[in-house]
């Protein structure tokens, strides 16, 4: 476990550092090749039947694979934007205290975003039992749309606490936002959300489809990176 946290934190600050010395492109491909091979990891695990005495991830559960490939396509396709995409000049904007406001708010709507549905996709042991399946999965369908949409809020905040610069740190806050979400591995959130919805060993619910539109953030964090990358301020 000890060794599993410093392989964390090293990677943590190893992100960090590269969006702090300009590495954008390079650093923001990676985060959203992680999502791609995530899509591809839970679509090969739903051609496989579902087997509980399997090692390596079991799931309770069939689904249709077809959702997450077509993500990781989709994904796939948004790693080459980043790198195809050129550099547009982007406003100025000198640094003041709003621009910390929109980083704190755009922090604390991320972590609203992921934790406030978890109400709605994990309901206790007596409404689990009193309700039927279709109407848990109506609850677990709302609560990821509430997700998506405060994930898009987020990131619009994110976006804005970006723009501001100094005159002698013209990128300073498009280096510095990106490391911060980078660090606290909020990329890595709809990966989780999507195996919270997969793997469920007490209860046996599954919700394949759902959980594929949970890492479908993935999306708006790939436009929010692909974006932050084609500022181009005047050095």
């Amino acid at each position: 476990m000890i060794v599993r946290i410093v392989i964390a934190g090293f990677s943590s600050v190893v992100s960090g550092v590269c969006y702090l010395s300009g590495l954008m492109r390079i650093m923001s491909a990676l985060l959203m090749g992680f999502g791609v091979l995530a899509a591809l990891f839970f679509g090969i695990l739903f051609l496989l039947p579902s087997n509980d005495d399997r090692l390596l991830f079991p799931i309770y559960g069939a689904g249709a694979s077809w959702p997450f490939f077509l993500l990781g396509a989709g994904l796939a396709g948004l790693v080459g934007w980043l790198f195809l995409d050129k550099s547009q000049p982007a406003d100025e904007q000198q640094v003041t205290a709003s621009h910390f406001k929109y980083l704190g708010a755009g922090l604390f709507t991320y972590l609203c975003a992921l934790f406030l549905p978890a109400f709605l996709w994990f309901p206790s042991e007596q409404r689990r039992v009193a309700s039927e399946a279709s109407t848990l999965g109506l609850e677990v369908f709302i609560g990821v749309c509430l997700y998506l949409a405060g994930c898009c809020i987020a990131l619009f905040l994110l976006y804005r606490a970006s723009r501001g610069t100094t005159s002698t740190h013209p990128d300073l806050m498009r280096r510095f936002v990106p490391a911060l979400f980078s660090v606290f591995h909020l990329d890595k959130m709809p990966a989780l959300v999507a195996y919270l919805l997969i793997y469920s060993p007490e209860t046996h619910v599954v919700f394949p489809k759902i959980a594929a539109l949970a890492l479908a953030a993935y999306i708006p964090i790939g436009i929010f990176l692909i974006k932050i990358c084609g500022d181009c301020r005047k050095s």
